[in-house]
């Protein structure tokens, strides 16, 4: 067992040697009334004006353990008096949470404390936040990390700062903290859920920790500590490489990333799960696996047209030599019946139509405006997405042609295809929204009647 004041010094200088608390006036302390959080407010209690800080505390209520949820919001009700610090209590509906988001309850509990945390440091103006994982925490999650294959980002363990959070006291174990507590007579509560080894963690925490430590290596913790800084500083490596040439083989456009696959090859091979992720976690704020990597990898030297589902509404086509990532829109399916004259709203776009009474002596031929003959037509106009078997006569023609050659001719990337939009009278395709018309509805000198159709 650490003696109380090297515990004290461990913590002194584990923020030294990061510079957590540079420039931080005002801290919040994310308080759930166990062993680790009261540590940390009694630590920052006996040490803020050395490091000059005012310090204020936030306890939220999960409402998953009956009467000892409440045990623990009164709890740190309490110690917060004792000690004079402002906290704010939040009470939170994980189940529910859970249940619509279509995840687990430990998941859903964290994204709604760590939600809760923001809104308070944003209302407190504080300049950090406080959580108070241990050492024996970063063991379980490198752990958990490495039994999920999430690669070296994983096995780097909790991270020193991410943001406004900072986790001061990674350097000292679970056991020493409690210890400290009992020499200075402090209380805490515990809670029973850390109990149930059917949450993964606490299976990790009860079962494989204590046999590794007897069987392999009692330091474990202190291994796994040291092993998350040495790949931290690898990934800064990486990261620094795959920075430097992510803008190079890819390009944003439009809510969608289209990597160059030639440019990508240029790369050794195993530098492409850096860049994919990086990619696919800034642009989709996504997770990304090994299982992902190789599908995406798969698609390099697929065929055009190849389409892969990442999950998360997010998919991937090949393109010639691109691969498109992007998240697709659901439901993207329009029918629409008009008359000349009204105006289609449609996304974001619009189509006007309007008859005229002669043709434009001068005007800019673009595929966005178009001028058709209209002595053909009977009854509504039909604006829809095109479908498989669709054929047009295109100007110049004596036959038709499938929709679907016409865009491929014209290049059209795959998954802008998926969004072609079709104009239609008496099931005809008049117009190839945006590209093409008909040779049936061309203007010629004994054309009657003539409309003019726009995209916007």
């Amino acid at each position: 067992m650490k003696h109380r004041k090297t515990i004290e010094q461990d913590v002194i200088n584990f923020i030294s040697k990061y510079n957590l608390l540079k420039d931080a006036k005002r801290i919040l302390i994310t308080l759930s009334g166990g062993a680790d959080s009261v540590f940390a407010l009694h630590f920052f209690n006996k040490y803020s004006r050395k490091f000059k800080v005012d310090i204020f505390a936030i306890h939220v209520n999960h409402n998953l353990r009956g009467k000892e949820s409440q045990r623990d919001e009164n709890y740190s009700r309490e110690l917060c008096i004792k000690l004079n610090f402002p906290l704010s209590v939040v009470n939170v509906d994980v189940k529910n949470f859970a249940v619509k988001n279509k995840k687990s309850v430990e998941e859903a509990a964290r994204d709604l404390r760590y939600a809760e945390f923001e809104k308070e440091a944003e209302l407190v103006n504080a300049d950090l936040i406080v959580t108070a994982h241990n050492k024996d925490d970063n063991t379980e999650t490198v752990l958990l990390n490495l039994f999920k294959g999430t690669g070296i980002s994983g096995l780097s363990g909790i991270p020193v700062q991410r943001g406004k959070f900072i986790r001061p006291f990674l350097s000292v174990s679970k056991n020493d903290i409690k210890e400290y507590l009992k020499e200075h007579k402090v209380n805490f509560v515990e809670d029973s859920s850390n109990q149930n080894v059917d949450f993964t963690r606490n299976y990790i925490r009860k079962n494989i920790v204590p046999s590794v430590k007897e069987n392999i290596n009692p330091a474990l913790d202190k291994a796994i500590l040291q092993s998350s800084e040495i790949l931290r500083n690898h990934g800064k490596i990486i990261d620094f490489f795959v920075n430097g040439i992510t803008d190079e083989v890819c390009k944003k456009s439009a809510g969608q990333v289209k990597l160059f696959v030639e440019k990508l090859k240029l790369y050794p091979a195993e530098i492409y799960g850096e860049v994919l992720k990086k990619i696919i976690a800034s642009n989709f704020s996504d997770d990304f696996n090994f299982i992902k990597l190789e599908s995406i990898k798969n698609l390099i030297d697929a065929q055009t047209g190849t389409e892969l589902n990442l999950g998360n509404n997010i998919f991937a086509w090949k393109d010639r030599g691109d691969i498109i990532i992007s998240k697709r829109k659901k439901g993207f399916n329009i029918d629409i019946f008009f008359d000349v004259g009204q105006n289609v709203q449609f996304e974001e776009k619009k189509i006007t139509s309007e008859y005229l009474e002669t043709m434009p002596k001068k005007f800019n031929k673009i595929g966005n405006t178009e001028y058709v003959s209209a002595d053909k037509f009977k009854g509504k106009l039909n604006l829809r997405c095109w479908k498989k078997g669709d054929k047009i006569r295109l100007l110049g023609m004596k036959e038709t042609k499938k929709v679907s050659d016409v865009l491929t001719d014209l290049k059209i990337p795959v998954y802008e295809r998926k969004k072609q939009l079709v104009l239609l009278n008496m099931n005809e395709i008049i117009w190839l929204v945006g590209r093409r018309i008909s040779e049936n509805y061309k203007i010629t000198k004994t054309t009657k009647k003539i409309v003019k159709l726009c995209l916007q």
